[in-house]
């Protein structure tokens, strides 16, 4: 009995910790997630020249709903080895694998979603094989209203 009520009062106080940190964190405007994104893809790419970065763009997407923009930028690649160290290099910067190809495979594409858990910022990683190889790195922020840039993002429902 007595393990109990130490074991129920040590998870009510992580708790309480738990929802004390998080809730004095902030998350991002929608600039300064699009410039995040930025320096996280660019960090990215550092050292992989056969990829090629879009600028990065606000875009209204089926994932957000109405009135609902996101950051995204693109960066591709027709060279299967241009993906060689990407996850592991994400994961360095902090972002969590959230789904990978176990989950989205489809016999051709590889494919790794991994999201930052402070930003909410999410990398989805596709590498094709077969008659048309080639790497896909998207980047995503969550989605904001349009009207209200600076107000918080809201997470997409059911992830990337």
């Amino acid at each position: 009995m007595r393990t109990r009520r130490y074991a129920a009062s040590v998870a009510l106080a992580c708790a309480a910790a738990i929802t004390a940190c998080a809730a004095g964190r902030s998350l991002p405007t929608l600039d300064e997630a699009i410039s995040r994104l930025t320096a996280d893809a660019d960090l990215l790419l550092l050292d992989s020249s056969d990829l090629h970065r879009s600028a990065p763009q606000q875009v209204e997407d089926g994932s957000c709903v109405p009135g609902e923009v996101r950051g995204w930028l693109l960066a591709e690649s027709e060279r299967v080895d241009a993906s060689s160290g990407l996850q592991e290099r994400l994961q360095a910067l902090g972002y969590d694998k959230i789904a990978d190809d176990l989950d989205l495979r489809d016999g051709r594409r590889d494919v790794a979603v991994l999201r930052d858990p402070r930003t909410l910022l999410t990398f989805e990683l596709t590498v094709a094989r077969g008659p048309r190889p080639g790497v896909r790195l998207v980047g995503k922020t969550s989605c904001y209203a349009a009207s209200a840039r600076p107000a918080a993002p809201r997470e997409t429902p059911g992830g990337p």
